[in-house]
Order: structure tokens, then C-alpha cells, then sequence
């Protein structure tokens, strides 16, 4: 009787060490995909945070486009978000002439206009869009899941955010 007992602790051991082999990797990966979701996340927000202050400098009376990429540019520096590549594009919302609000198209998404001045009408809604590269923002460069996404790592994290031009 006492040799079945050892046999049978002995045999334990080793489904132990298989058991740990097969859960181990999951038990990573897992781990290592919610750090990677948590940084863009993070990442995301910094850029939806910029593009809100952004458009708050962009609608001043006198502001400029330079104006305002000099503003995201410092919130993106290298003592701050540390965030690279992106680029900022300027829109005008049309409206409609009898209403007032806002024209969108078929899908229910507003008509921009590119603008390259802010110097606006008073009440015209401009729109401030930051767009930045993942690869430039992701904690981990390697794409983990290539059979998951389709564009294989290389989308954009943006963020845009809309007021009404300001007046003297």
C-alpha cells in the first residue's frame, strides 16, 4: 500500500508541470493584451483631452492654426504625453441656411469643410481633429493578435472635438 501512494503522488507532480506549461502562456498573453488595451487607452484619452483644449484655443478671437499646433505640440512633448507623428487637420461645419444647424450627410455625419485659416465667421463651428499613428503610441511593438486585426497593427488612434467660433 505504500508504494501506490508514492506512485500516485509521483505522477501528480508531473500533470503539476504540464498543467503550469499549457496555463502559463494564456495566463501571459492575457496579461501582456490588457497592458497593451490599457496604454492605448490611456493614449486615446490624451488625445481626446488635446483635441478638446485645441479647439477651446482654436475658437479664441486671432487664433491660428499655428497657434494651435504649437499648443498641441506642447501637450504632446516629451515631458508630457510623449506622443510623435500625429497630425492635426482644421474643418468648417456647414450650415444650412434656413435652419441654422448643422448639414450631415446620409450617414448622420456632419459636412466638413478642410479650412487652412481660422479666421471665421462668429458662430461657424469649427472642428479640430487629431490623428496619430498606433505604432507611434503602442507600449508593445509587436502585433500580438495578426490573425485578429485586419489591418495588421497599422490604424490610427484620432480624436476630433467641434465649437462655435468666438467673436470680439
Amino acid at each position: 500500500m505504500v508504494m501506490v501512494g508514492r506512485r500516485k503522488k509521483a505522477w501528480r507532480r508531473g500533470t503539476t508541470a504540464v498543467e503550469t506549461a499549457i496555463v502559463f502562456p494564456l495566463l501571459l498573453l492575457l496579461t501582456l493584451g490588457a497592458m497593451r488595451y490599457g496604454w492605448l487607452f490611456l493614449k486615446a484619452q490624451q488625445i481626446t483631452n488635446a483635441a478638446r483644449v485645441a479647439v477651446r484655443v482654436a475658437v479664441r478671437p486671432g487664433a491660428t492654426t499655428t497657434d494651435v499646433e504649437a499648443y498641441i505640440n506642447a501637450l504632446f512633448g516629451p515631458d508630457r504625453a510623449n506622443i510623435t507623428g500625429h497630425t492635426v487637420s482644421f474643418y468648417r461645419t456647414e450650415l444650412d441656411s434656413a435652419t441654422g444647424l448643422p448639414l450631415t450627410d446620409p450617414n448622420g455625419n456632419l459636412e466638413l469643410t478642410p479650412i487652412t485659416d481660422l479666421y471665421q465667421d462668429l458662430g461657424v463651428p469649427i472642428t479640430v481633429r487629431i490623428t496619430v499613428p498606433c505604432a507611434n503610441v503602442d507600449i508593445m511593438r509587436v502585433n500580438m493578435f495578426t490573425k485578429l486585426d485586419p489591418n495588421n497593427g497599422d490604424w490610427d488612434l484620432g480624436a476630433a472635438a467641434t465649437m462655435a467660433k468666438e467673436g470680439t
